[in-house]
């Protein structure tokens, strides 16, 4: 028996397998690409109408200034850094629940259930899930995990004329003779749709909480960016502590 051919077409094949008959041919193993686009291109209207909450009670000035560092971070289109600092928002405010008498380490439980208590609206998302990008993205540089459900995750800016935010791609695809083969599941995010609930989560979390005495005992701690400085250290010289 032959094997089989080592190209494959420039166009998407999710879904397709390439099978051998009287000839080497395609047969569809799950919906096309195609209709799966055409799904998103129905919602888009839908999912680009998503009205973020408007706020007129302001949040902590301290926990602000994090969040406001992913909305400059998203703004200048420095889409990596604002999906770092999304993924640590919840380990942040997780650790602010703590006891500052007996301050404790923040770990995967601490993580998923701040996420599973406190962020709504996250497509296909679990607070594991979300730990699982946060290890990957912070300590290894990519955004796999061995314990992930997905095979790749990747994130759409908001340029694109394509919103994916929540989509999952199934079968297998390469663009090209020689290119990687993806194979799915391929779970497709709006990156500023992703950091958007992370921080519109984080906003309703605090101020809920500011009744709680150990977050407001630990709110002044939090590492922030300070013009005009730290006094008594740096009087006067933009300063991060």
């Amino acid at each position: 028996m032959s094997s089989a051919p080592k190209w494959t077409s420039g166009i998407f094949s999710i879904g397709y397998k390439l099978v051998q008959g009287l000839n080497w041919h395609w047969v569809q193993t799950h919906p096309p690409l195609s209709a799966q686009f055409a799904e998103l291109i129905v919602k888009r209207n839908e999912r680009l109408a998503r009205v973020r909450p408007q706020r007129t009670e302001p949040i902590p000035v301290e926990l602000d200034a994090v969040l406001q560092e992913i909305e400059k971070a998203l703004a200048a289109k420095l889409y990596y850094l604002a999906i770092a600092v999304a993924l640590s928002v919840p380990d942040i405010c997780a650790c602010l629940e703590f006891d500052p008498e007996n301050p404790s380490w923040a770990n995967r439980k601490t993580y998923t259930d701040w996420c599973n208590n406190n962020i709504k609206g996250m497509p296909r998302l679990t607070g594991d899930d979300l730990y699982n990008l946060r290890g990957g993205a912070l300590h290894k540089g990519h955004f796999g995990h061995p314990k992930s459900q997905f095979n790749r995750v990747m994130f759409i800016g908001p340029e694109s004329a394509i919103k994916m935010h929540g989509m999952l791609l199934n079968g297998e695809m390469r663009l090209g003779p020689y290119a990687e083969v993806w194979k799915g599941p391929i779970l497709g995010l709006g990156v500023a749709e992703f950091c958007e609930t992370i921080i519109d989560s984080a906003r309703d979390w605090v101020l809920a909480k500011k009744d709680d005495p150990f977050v407001q005992r630990n709110l002044p701690t939090l590492v922030r960016f300070r013009p005009d400085g730290l006094p008594p250290f740096s009087k006067g010289v933009p300063t991060v502590g």
